[in-house]
């Protein structure tokens, strides 16, 4: 905790390791970054990622396309670095990570893959309060400015306030998101990157994906920084 509270007020050591960052390091040493259990390519992600919708998902589409950084393993610098993004105040980290997940987007995609808009995962309004931002809306803000679209927190919103999937079985999991996420009756666009910080067993963003395609949306694709089923 004290560690985390020195980042806040010393930015210029990594959050991961807290030593001085030098120059070219932004939040995150090289050290700290070589360190993190990064997918191989864009296609090992995405194989990973729809592999867990058609287990869990069997009757859903699957994502058009789905970007993740890198795996999750329990106690790493990574977990710590992304509990201090979500819980510690730290949402510059939300900036670096959306460059990272636009350089893995930009040398991955192909012509098909063009997005009309990002969208990231809404946080209820009471939860928004009490984090005092959306994470995920940082991570999107910063794709979109290298991938060169508009963010959109218009499409859908979240209309049940709900407890954290931290600690619960994939059965509560997929209860707890029931019904949370509703389209907000705008005119969806036809292809959407979906953007959430941490995947574990899909269940928040299968509810949204439902919530846009119950909507209109035609082609829906996914970004996420950790793959942590």
């Amino acid at each position: 905790m004290l560690d985390e509270i020195l980042h806040l007020f010393y930015p210029h050591v990594c959050a991961g390791c807290y030593t001085l960052l030098v120059d070219g390091e932004r939040e995150i040493c090289s050290k700290c970054t070589a360190s993190f259990d990064r997918f191989s390519d864009a296609d090992a992600a995405d194989y990973a990622v729809k592999e867990v919708f058609r287990k869990t998902f069997p009757e859903d589409d699957l994502p058009q396309k789905a970007w993740a950084l890198y795996r999750f393993h329990k106690n790493d610098r990574l977990q710590s670095i992304i509990h201090a993004m979500k819980y510690g105040g730290e949402h510059r980290l939300g900036k670096v990570f959306g460059r990272f997940l636009a350089e893995l987007i930009q040398t991955g995609a192909n012509a098909a893959d063009r997005y009309d808009c990002i969208v990231p995962v809404p946080l209820h309004r009471l939860k928004a309060v009490e984090r005092t931002y959306n994470q995920s809306e940082v991570i999107a803000d910063s794709l979109a400015e290298f991938l060169g679209t508009d963010v959109r927190v218009d499409l859908v919103v979240r209309k049940k306030y709900t407890r954290s999937q931290t600690g619960l079985s994939p059965r509560e999991r997929l209860g707890n998101v029931r019904d949370a996420f509703a389209a907000t009756g705008k005119v969806m666009p036809e292809n959407i990157l979906l953007v959430d910080d941490v995947f574990t067993t899909g269940a928040t963003v299968a509810a949204v994906m439902q919530s846009l395609r119950s909507a209109g949306v035609g082609n829906i694709s996914l970004a996420t920084i950790v793959f942590a089923a």
